[in-house]
């Protein structure tokens, strides 16, 4: 089942063009806002705490949802984790955001490229052609795993409340990188954790999808699956995995000028290696140890 769903998400993803327009969490952010004025009052100061209040009661119902559903026919509850799947993926096409910064570089249209590359990384960008360049190819590297591929692998575990739980750890995660008080802290901490495990299954991705020897170049060591931070390790060896592409336009390339294939490169290495993970998730429940 877990299989079905993803790969009727990815289908929705591609071929429903309006769904990133639904995928809005205003809704989410007032509810935090609305739930830390009213937590102090019972003096809920901790950081961790409000946190874990928040995420949990939205976990709660659709944890609830699920359940009645299930209780009612299995396949009302199949159709709810790939309803709920689809919304949690994004929240905008990865894909259709690469093709506008594309286009900017085309027209060397710089500004427009560092306003689709700000829209790109979720931040505020504003760099030269050449740094901006570099700048979405990791971005796009990172934007995958967060996107999509961390997406899968906690719908896989935990099923809809996995989603949901880490695109809300994500969505507060943004949300708070300009704070620095308790409940941003926590935040952040959060979405490390839930990032950990995604992010070395999409390391490996990437080193099957593009060149795996140039992929361990960039390790440290085989420490690095465990210790090193999880965004600079997808970043590393997504730059690794990309290499020998690269090598092969290098020669034709001006110095001066920004090496916008780079960014189709990193595109088509995200959709090798989201092939990969449908492979892998294939041959898990193949042999037994998924359901």
């Amino acid at each position: 089942m877990s299989l079905l769903s993803v790969i009727f998400a990815l289908i929705a993803e591609n071929f429903i063009s309006s769904l990133s327009e639904l995928r809005r969490f205003d809704f989410f952010f007032r509810y935090v806002s609305w739930l830390r004025a009213k937590l102090p009052t019972f003096s809920f100061q901790s950081g961790t705490v409000t946190l874990v209040i928040v995420v949990a009661a939205v976990l709660f119902v659709v944890w609830l949802i699920s359940a009645m559903l299930a209780n009612v026919l299995g396949l009302f509850d199949f159709l709810f984790g790939i309803a709920v799947l689809i919304f949690m993926i994004g929240p905008r096409d990865l894909e259709d955001d690469v093709q506008k910064v594309s286009t900017a570089f085309e027209h060397k249209d710089y500004e427009a490229a560092n306003f689709y590359a700000s829209q790109l990384a979720n931040r505020d960008i504003a760099e030269p052609p050449l740094q901006l360049a570099k700048t979405i190819k990791e971005d796009i590297l990172l934007q995958a795993n967060t996107r999509l591929c961390g997406v899968f692998f906690w719908f896989i575990l935990l099923g809809p409340v996995g989603a949901v739980l880490f695109r809300l750890t994500c969505l507060l995660k943004e949300n708070q990188q300009k704070e620095s008080d308790d409940f941003a802290d926590s935040s952040r901490a959060l979405y490390r954790i839930m990032i950990w495990l995604p992010a070395r299954i999409c390391v490996l991705s990437y080193a099957i999808a593009g060149s795996f020897v140039d992929t361990m170049s960039y390790w440290n060591g085989l420490s690095d699956l465990w210790l090193r931070d999880s965004e600079e390790f997808i970043v590393i060896s997504g730059l690794g995995a990309l290499r020998y592409e690269e090598s092969k336009d290098r020669d034709d390339l001006d110095e001066n000028e920004p090496d916008a294939s780079s960014i189709q490169h990193a595109l088509s290495l995200v959709k090798r290696a989201v092939i990969v993970w449908i492979v892998l998730l294939s041959l898990l429940i193949v042999t037994g140890w998924l359901v």
